[in-house]
């Protein structure tokens, strides 16, 4: 017993400096460049539409807030600083639309930067930095894979077989819709809200002080190591496999 508390006692510390080091090196690689010239929004609001072609993917780093909708076109449509947007890159390639910064500067906008898409079909979201996604409407797919880092977030409503997640830093995801397989992956103090995304089976694996809470109906198998929790309703069979001082409750 004194062994075990004498590594609880060395052990805490650590892997809360960790994940916290973790988090904010996340934040910071995308916050701050020092090599960049800064760009200052002027705080006048402009919008501007962007050509687009066919594309399935997003990815987007540093500030943007994207609004996603399903329809029968593909559109872009930017709402932000009218001198910050030449340095808004909006490049489509591989069926990815990436949103980003124009190499060498670093804007610093006054207001939101928003972000309008509209496309035919989702197949993977990725963010990194402090912004994120959010969904007008359901979005319908066979398979979305799902991946933030930083101080990412995302609010969703998705119908799919097949889900697949990752998140790490500082990121918090909340899901709701339905899908019939989940996979989701935790890492530093990532948070994972899906009470309300009906789910049949989920896997779940999480390392640092990440937290799920999940809805599951059949089978749930859950990984910790470290200190996250997971909390779930519904009446799954359960196989978990826990380290340190992660916990498992029932809601």
């Amino acid at each position: 017993m004194k062994r075990i508390a004498i590594y609880l006692l060395v052990a805490l510390p650590l892997l809360m400096a960790a994940t916290v080091l973790v988090s904010f090196s996340h934040i910071g690689k995308y916050a701050f460049s020092f090599n960049e010239e800064r760009i200052r929004g002027n705080g006048n609001v402009k919008e501007e539409s962007r050509p687009a072609t066919a594309f399935t993917d997003i990815s987007t780093s540093g500030v943007y807030k994207v609004i996603i909708e399903q329809g029968s076109t593909h559109s872009i449509r930017i709402e932000a600083e009218d001198n910050l947007l030449p340095y808004i890159l909006t490049d489509i390639a591989g069926g990815e639309l990436s949103i980003h910064s124009k190499k060498g500067y670093n804007i610093q906008p006054t207001r939101e930067i928003r972000v309008y898409i509209t496309l035919k079909q989702v197949d993977k979201l990725s963010a990194s930095g402090a912004g994120g996604f959010t969904s007008k409407g359901t979005l319908n797919s066979d398979r979305i894979q799902l991946r933030f880092s930083g101080a990412a977030d995302a609010t969703l409503d998705i119908h799919t077989k097949e889900l697949k997640v990752g998140v790490s830093g500082a990121s918090n995801i909340t899901l709701k819709g339905s899908t019939e397989k989940a996979d989701y992956g935790i890492s530093g103090s990532a948070d994972i809200s899906a009470l309300d995304l009906a789910t049949g089976d989920a896997k779940i694996g999480i390392s640092g002080t990440g937290k799920a809470d999940v809805f599951v109906q059949k089978k749930l198998d859950i990984g910790i190591s470290g200190m996250g929790r997971v909390k779930y309703k519904g009446e799954p069979s359960i196989t978990q496999s826990v380290s340190g001082m992660g916990k498992i409750s029932k809601i």
